[in-house]
């Protein structure tokens, strides 16, 4: 029971004039999902929509329309809550203004949320603004949903019957194993396809020239750091629960310019979710990823400093 207490973001305002939906797609996708984790964690949700005020100041708006504007996402919410409700999880719901990420985050930290659950933002291949905000600034761990990835419970998918692809960055801090227990252990994506890694970053050639280190030093101590993080991979495997995954968590260590190698891994690999802590290094990779992601907090890691 990791995620109990689940509080879902939501967008309700309604963008495609078309749709004849009274909540938006989105919206329902991201509170079926939120009903999914509670159902499964026994836990229960708290549904949150903002009415922005910064966009509110580029319209001209009446107290009157902002009103009814406000009615209309306030029976959107209860009508979602209302088949969380039917779904046995305990739901309730509230309607802010302000900032949305600001507000949202505030909330979430009153209520002791132990997850937050939103949308990755309506861009295909990047994170919205809003979305960045709350991952950069989060007390508990955020789960940002794009609407188009494989859910491992899901059985209206297209893709029904392929698991998901879940690449699990590792830092081989303390906090990176802590992360791994955590997510193993909450069971939600126990039939994914896993794989742990960790990417070791060349040292800079020019500081390893200033400081006398030769060609093949250089290549011995890259050698040797591969295989201590192979180690320490599976060092942070064993006290987990991985052996209960249906495919198990594949190791793997890479060696590349961080934020390319990570990017191209989440290609090759087809991934859907990107499972990591926060961080510097993160902070260049996650703007620009095209699956959904799962991010821990953590204190932010020191600059590697300079060769001797």
């Amino acid at each position: 029971m990791y995620f109990r207490r689940v509080f879902v973001g939501l967008d309700l305002d309604q963008r495609d004039l078309t749709s004849e939906e009274f909540v938006p797609a989105t919206a329902r996708r991201l509170v079926e999902r939120g009903i999914e984790i509670a159902v499964a964690q026994r836990g229960e949700l708290h549904l949150c929509a903002v009415i922005n005020g910064l966009d509110l100041t580029r319209i001209p708006a009446t107290p009157q329309q902002v009103s009814s504007f406000g009615g209309i996402l306030s029976e959107r919410l209860d009508s979602l809550a209302d088949e969380a409700r039917e779904a046995g999880v305990e739901c309730e719901t509230s309607l802010l203004g302000g900032v949305t990420w600001q507000e949202l985050l505030q909330q979430a930290d009153e209520w002791s949320a132990s997850l937050i659950l939103g949308g990755a933002g309506s861009q295909p291949i990047s994170l919205g603004p809003t979305a960045l905000k709350i991952l950069r600034s989060a007390k508990c761990p955020v789960l940002l949903q794009r609407p188009e990835v494989r859910s491992p419970e899901s059985e209206a998918s297209d893709d029904e019957g392929k698991p998901p692809h879940v690449l699990i960055a590792d830092d081989l801090s303390d906090a990176a194993g802590q992360r791994l227990t955590t997510f193993v252990g909450s069971g939600l994506w126990r039939d994914a396809k896993c794989w742990l890694a960790h990417i070791v970053e060349p040292d800079r050639w020019s500081e390893a020239w200033q400081g006398g280190i030769s060609p093949d030093d250089l290549a011995r101590r890259q050698a040797g750091c591969l295989e201590s993080a192979r180690l320490k991979l599976h060092e942070h495997l064993a006290p987990t629960d991985h052996r209960t995954m249906s495919y198990g968590i594949l190791t793997h260590v890479a060696d590349g310019e961080f934020s390319a190698t990570l990017r191209r891994l989440i290609d090759e690999s087809k991934i859907d979710l990107l499972v990591c802590g926060a961080g510097w290094h993160m902070d260049a990779v996650l703007p620009h990823v095209s699956c959904s992601v799962l991010v821990f907090p953590s204190p932010l890691a020191p600059h590697p400093a300079p060769l001797p």
